[in-house]
């Protein structure tokens, strides 16, 4: 299931709608700056908070703001009128929202009227703090649970009722010294924060089946790298644990490696102010920054991850990465390569010795002159493609349309063992969903919820298909392999 958010002439947002999913694991909002990643966010926490709308977007919003919302059957909408926000409709969903410096919760409660609170806090008001925090929060900033020797905290009736808090204050005592959380660093007092809030959610998930989302806006701005790893690995493990869909509104190179392409939200702002949503998007195309490849004597830009396993096969298999420096990257659709392409050579990201090459599937052949011609690109036409063409349509020609039985056979007998291939063929073909499905994408979603069944992910798929590629001598290897021979020769 996922969540429809439909937004309209909000802030910079003229009209967006995108489809989150809601089911447990980590994603990421990206984008270029001024994309409105922190409005789509922000907008997306009112699904599940009802608290005035003013504290998100201020009074600067005009008549007939709309943010609605579904989630199977059920809608919620806001409107802003005359007389301000008005909401109708509910959703069955939790959440916590964590957002940037000003309208987040991270510093809401530094600033000095607080800290001469904190100075008055009676000891006997203090109790010792819980042991998620203390320990996750030595865990993700020091990879060592017990490195906070205690955490204490303000029991949070009289935090609320006798010191005026809006948050609940943290200490840690080290070497029998007691630190305030507001003495902390930017990133301890952020962490700290967030885990606390995390901690309410996870104690107030009874019904593990009702959705919750967590939206993270750019919360590695005071996390270091490593810190960032490990927060990851975290969040990964409780939101499998918890039921938790975990959204970074981002633009951490870091924290984007660690998330899949299926799950990476790519926001593009066009010439004519219009968004679109590029999903799934590789992170090398989500950061849109190469300056780590600047080393490699070749970097090839490929559409995915079924297209980059093959060129690294025959790289191998042809002896050619002796004495040179290859890097395969995959990009996402196959605009997307070709912009990306486009992009390193107007920046002059690359040194004068490097190179770069395009390889895509096959499918597109015909339409990328047509495409380089009409947007001006400045990259060569000698493009080359693979002997497929994408995974998608790669699976329904070869499984429905003309089906291929070595193909059929080695899938059903490592992958398919308990509801056969059979049947989710039959049941596709049932559905009628091939009238429509062109690109494949309807067969491939029942494909991989099989998958997900069986506890298998698409790398095990796709190390399926290129074993059947390579092993049956699949049409067009040659011509690829002769590219490369030239291409890997000139670098």
């Amino acid at each position: 299931m996922k969540l429809n958010v439909c937004i309209e002439n909000l802030r910079s947002i003229p009209n967006l709608s995108i489809e989150l999913p809601i089911k447990s694991g980590i994603y990421a909002i990206t984008g270029q700056n001024a994309t409105g990643k922190s409005t789509m966010v922000a907008a997306t926490a009112t699904a599940f908070y009802n608290a005035p709308m003013n504290k998100y977007f201020g009074k600067s919003v005009e008549q007939g703001t709309k943010i609605s919302f579904q989630l199977g059957s059920q809608k919620k909408e806001w409107i802003y009128g005359k007389s301000g926000w008005q909401m109708t409709g509910h959703l069955k969903l939790k959440g916590f929202y964590e957002g940037s410096l000003i309208f987040g919760i991270r510093f809401r409660e530094t600033n000095y009227q607080v800290l001469e609170k904190i100075e008055k806090i009676a000891s006997k008001d203090i109790i010792i703090g819980d042991e998620f925090v203390r320990k996750n929060l030595g865990l993700i900033l020091h990879n060592n649970e017990n490195f906070y020797e205690k955490l204490l905290t303000v029991d949070p009736g009289i935090a609320f009722n006798k010191y005026n808090f809006t948050g609940i204050p943290y200490f840690y005592v080290k070497e029998r010294k007691t630190i305030s959380q507001y003495y902390m660093s930017t990133g301890e007092n952020l962490l700290i924060t967030v885990l606390h809030s995390i901690l309410a959610r996870i104690e107030d998930r009874r019904e593990l089946s009702t959705p919750c989302l967590l939206l993270l806006d750019e919360i590695e701005l005071a996390l270091h790298p490593s810190s960032l790893s490990r927060l990851i690995q975290f969040l990964r493990k409780i939101s499998q644990e918890y039921n938790l869909a975990i959204y970074f509104s981002t633009h951490s190179i870091e924290l984007i490696r660690e998330i899949e392409p299926e799950n990476i939200f790519y926001l593009d702002r066009m010439i004519d102010n219009s968004l679109i949503v590029i999903n799934p998007c590789y992170p090398s195309y989500a950061t849109k920054i190469l300056y780590d490849h600047f080393g490699y004597d070749t970097v090839i830009l490929v559409e995915d991850d079924l297209a980059k396993i093959i060129v690294d096969r025959l790289l191998r298999k042809l002896r050619l990465l002796d004495n040179k420096l290859v890097h395969v990257m995959p990009c996402g659709t196959w605009d997307n390569v070709l912009r990306l392409a486009n992009d390193v050579i107007d920046s002059n990201l690359f040194s004068k010795y490097s190179k770069i090459i395009v390889v895509l599937d096959r499918d597109i052949e015909k339409d990328v002159p047509v495409y380089i011609s009409k947007h001006n690109l400045r990259i060569a036409h000698d493009t080359n493609y693979l002997p497929v063409q994408s995974l998608e349509k790669f699976l329904k020609k070869y499984l429905f349309d003309t089906p291929n039985h070595d193909l059929y056979k080695l899938l059903n007998d490592y992958v398919f063992q308990q509801t056969s291939l059979k049947t989710i063929l039959e049941e596709y073909k049932k559905s009628k969903d091939y009238e429509s499905d062109n690109n494949g994408k309807k067969l491939f979603r029942r494909i991989m919820n099989g998958l997900e069944e069986r506890n298998k992910s698409r790398s095990d798929l796709i190390e399926l298909i290129i074993t059947f590629l390579f092993e049956n001598n699949f049409e067009n290897i040659k011509e690829t392999e002769t590219f490369l021979i030239k291409k890997l020769g000139e670098a």
